[in-house]
């Protein structure tokens, strides 16, 4: 229990950093940098398309229900 301590005063600092560290394939020094607020809107993920309405399926009337990639 000695050894858990809290750090002292001013031992941290933090803000914030862009979202490229999510990546791995990202591997560079500039991810730990501060990042902006105007880069950090530019990163802002866009928002989702909506899927397109898909029309049903029906089955042919010689069709059993198992469906076919043919």
């Amino acid at each position: 229990m000695a050894l858990l301590r809290a750090p002292g005063e001013g031992c941290f600092v933090w803000h914030e950093i862009s979202t490229r560290v999510n990546r791995a394939a990202n591997d560079d020094a500039q991810l730990m940098l501060p990042i902006t607020a105007e880069e950090m809107a530019a990163e802002a993920p866009k928002p989702a398309k909506r899927a397109s309405q898909r029309k049903p399926v029906v089955a042919a009337p010689d069709d059993d229900g198992q469906g076919s990639l043919f």
